[in-house]
């Protein structure tokens, strides 16, 4: 009985164990998303480019979830899911958005060297740093999601001024008070947060798709208007949190 009782227990912990390496596996799966993103640039190919981007997002925004639900942490010690995690958000958050700057030359030649250069080296320390997020889960400063800035500029079409200073304001910003929700991992709002990147992550996908395929401007204008609303709703939550006494 004794042994039957072991065996049992030892079958579950495999099955646990194999569970959590699989969940690391589709983790891993960001990060060759992220290179068929680097192809994709280096291929002078910003729709794929952005596209392969929002595959990495929506493995990085369903691994956690995951991870917490089959207790990958306790199950597989071994290996570091946040290092893992945190190598890939590196990757595909600031090293391609910043080749792409570079890549397909959003601002003018003689900061073309400069501002990737700014934007990967003050990230570095925006991941190490231990007190980035609050108790409640938001960013203290703008955070390291130079994908998002990238991808705004890919759809607004912005010229390379407007660029450059919008990317010297976030750098301001991300040593500033500023409170950014993280839409996934926010206690407060947390359903509501949810349902807002579902549709900001869908109309993203579509207004890419419709830059590059002919559209009728009435589906255009509805992906626009959606994405639009999605987008004040985390500026807004972002601003009464910094604002909050």
């Amino acid at each position: 009985m004794s042994n039957e009782k072991n065996f049992k227990e030892f079958s579950h912990f495999k099955y646990e164990k194999y569970l959590g390496l699989l969940v690391h596996l589709f983790t891993g799966f960001g990060i060759i998303a992220g290179f068929f993103s680097l192809i994709s640039v280096i291929n002078n190919d910003q729709a794929n480019a952005f596209l392969w981007l929002g595959l990495a997002f929506l493995i990085d925004s369903i691994d956690g979830t995951l991870a917490r639900k089959f207790d990958v942490k306790k199950n597989l010690p071994n290996i570091d899911g946040k290092m893992l995690d945190s190598i890939i958000d590196f990757f595909n958050y600031v090293i391609i958005p910043a080749l792409m700057i570079y890549w397909f030359k959003l601002v003018p030649d003689q900061f073309l060297i400069l501002i990737p250069s700014i934007l990967i080296f003050i990230s570095i320390f925006s991941y190490a740093n231990l007190n980035v997020m609050t108790s409640d889960h938001f960013y203290n400063g703008f955070p390291a999601i130079w994908n998002i800035v990238v991808l705004y500029f890919f759809i607004f079409s912005t010229g390379e001024i407007a660029n450059l200073l919008i990317l010297s304001l976030l750098i301001i910003l991300k040593f500033s008070p500023l409170k950014c929700v993280h839409p996934l991992r926010v206690k407060k709002f947390r359903n509501i947060s949810i349902f807002f990147t579902i549709i900001w992550f869908l109309m993203s996908a579509l207004l890419i798709l419709s830059i590059e395929l002919e559209i009728k401007p009435i589906y255009e204008f509805l992906f626009m208007f959606l994405w639009v609303v999605s987008n004040i709703y985390f500026i807004s939550i972002s601003l009464f949190k910094t604002f909050k006494k």
